[in-house]
């Protein structure tokens, strides 16, 4: 049986994974704004705003669940620490991730609908639920990142269709275009910054606003498993957080054809366990 002292590095190695998973992280600072000062002109601007629409209707008719292997580094001052598991996911926002030992068992595993989570620690037989919001206070994340929209952000999809064009700039590096987009009446996040290829018709990158204006997180789809728009993202990298740490989801064995319910992301648990509520 594991020792105690393995226990409780097993119950700190799940709390940092809930941590991580719900936060996309904690505020970070924002650095030197990625493009141009200037605004494209009008006419290529109505094209732009004319591509952008195109993309989405494309998106809304992409896959709706996620079922893949998934492998998070995070990398911080003095700490990087990963761990795998297999991930599956169903927009808007239930999301269930197992972390598997090396011998391939379960070692944690955790759902949440965006609401309420629910996980379970095999080593400690221990069943913990509560809701999304009281976890995100203990580990003091900001009720920004509390949105319905973060299995959009997990798969680099697009969910604009609230949202109004502020500003249409060029990439200071030549990448793309970014358009400033804000949504009307949100509570969490008011505006977003994508940059998106007019050409591959694909996202790239995303910034996440504050209401302070401040840089939340900035989410790059840095490669995808094809050319085409629907293709499935191989790997995510999440930057602009505290002491320029950074968090890398790589995801493989990746299938998109899966046809989930609600019943996939509840945990079924063992008459053993002990459970709590936290508070």
């Amino acid at each position: 049986m594991p020792s105690s002292k393995m226990k409780s590095v097993q119950a700190r190695h799940l709390c940092w994974f809930l941590a991580i998973l719900l936060a996309l992280l904690f505020n970070g600072c924002a650095g030197k704004q990625p493009w141009t000062t200037s605004q494209v002109a009008e006419e290529e601007a109505a094209f732009l705003r004319q591509t952008f629409e195109e993309m989405q209707q494309l998106d809304a008719s992409c896959f709706s669940s996620l079922d893949a292997e998934a492998t998070l580094v995070w990398e911080g001052p003095g700490s990087n620490r990963s761990i795998a598991g297999f991930f599956q996911l169903m927009l808007p926002t239930s999301v269930k991730f197992v972390v598997l030992n090396p011998l391939g068992q379960p070692l944690y595993a955790l759902v949440s609908d965006g609401r309420e989570f629910q996980s379970i620690n095999t080593s400690l037989k221990q069943h913990t639920i509560g809701k999304i919001s009281t976890l995100a206070a203990q580990y003091q994340i900001p009720a920004s990142l509390l949105s319905d929209d973060w299995g959009y952000w997990l798969t680099g999809r697009l969910h604009e269709h609230r949202a109004t064009i502020e500003a249409i700039r060029r990439d200071g590096s030549g990448r793309g275009i970014w358009l400033t987009l804000r949504y009307q009446g949100a509570s969490n996040l008011p505006k977003n910054h994508l940059l998106i290829q007019p050409e591959s018709k694909q996202l790239l990158t995303r910034i996440l606003v504050d209401h302070q204006g401040e840089t939340v997180a900035t989410i790059s789809y840095d490669q995808r498993r094809g050319e085409e728009a629907c293709s499935p993202l191989s790997r995510i990298t999440i930057s602009d957080l505290p002491y320029r740490s950074q968090l890398t989801i790589d995801f493989t064995d990746i299938l998109t054809d899966r046809s989930f319910t609600t019943a996939n992301f509840r945990l079924k648990v063992p008459a053993d366990f002990t459970t709590q509520e936290l508070h």
